[in-house]
């Protein structure tokens, strides 16, 4: 059984690998390394993070907020959104990137030297006339970049955006993970059945194509994974849970 559904809306870990359910007392746990109850950057903090490191035996945790992370290899980042209940990732980039301008090397311009004026025909006329020329060749010609403009945005959200790279570099990494489950904990192997893939938010919209994960134990889990398999890749935190910072 893969590790993950190729349907629209995948999810990363299904029946078949019940095996490999995670006890509740390791999914506890985990929970213990969100920030609930810890202020950042005191002394509990940095004695937390110790005792965290070692309980997990020093293995790579996701950065957190501020924490200053090595600009060498690749970043998922992970944003809250507070609306759906779950972190949306993002590769080597954020969910506030904007679409690129689009580079259109088939652009033209109005040519007016093409106009000559009459004999007979005033000077203000013939500027009339080269005006009403200009708009209607303005008009066919702006509505055929309109559609470009609509086709190169729809490709960026679709496939360039930080989010929707997310998704096949994860699909990588779990067909890398299938391959190779004997080098990864049997807890994060399950826990990383959590992530979650979208390829269209809703009937009608299309352009949303992203990966998730509900918590930070799914996230532990996962840096753990890339570790475990060789994944030159950090799990960086931008935006936490409000509900973890409320307790910070």
């Amino acid at each position: 059984m893969p590790l993950y559904d190729r349907s629209v809306r995948g999810r990363a870990g299904e029946a078949g690998h019940s095996s490999l359910t995670m006890s509740y007392d390791r999914r506890d746990f985990l929970k213990t390394l969100t920030l609930g109850g810890i202020a950042l950057f005191t002394s509990d903090w940095a004695k937390l993070v110790e005792e965290t490191k070692a309980a997990s035996g020093g293995k790579l945790l996701p950065a957190l907020p501020g924490e200053k992370v090595s600009d060498k290899g690749d970043q998922l980042r992970a944003f809250w959104n507070d609306s759906e209940g779950y972190f949306e990732l993002c590769l080597n980039g954020t969910i506030y990137d904007e679409v690129p301008d689009l580079d259109d090397d088939d652009e033209e311009e109005f040519d007016s030297s093409e106009f000559e004026q009459d004999e007979d025909e005033s000077d203000e006329d013939f500027e009339e006339r080269v005006e009403a020329a200009r708009e209607e060749w303005e008009s066919e010609h702006g509505s055929s970049r309109e559609a470009r403009q609509e086709e190169h945005e729809f490709d960026w959200y679709r496939r360039s955006c930080p989010g929707a790279q997310a998704v096949p570099y994860l699909q990588g990494l779990f067909s890398k993970l299938e391959a190779g489950s004997d080098k990864v904990d049997a807890g994060d192997f399950a826990e990383v059945g959590s992530i979650d893939f979208y390829d269209g938010a809703c009937p009608g919209n299309d352009t949303y194509v992203a990966a998730t994960a509900p918590d930070y134990a799914t996230l532990a889990a996962l840096q753990r994974v890339l570790v475990a398999l060789d994944w030159n890749c950090r799990v960086v935190i931008v935006e936490p849970n409000p509900e973890d910072e409320a307790k910070a």
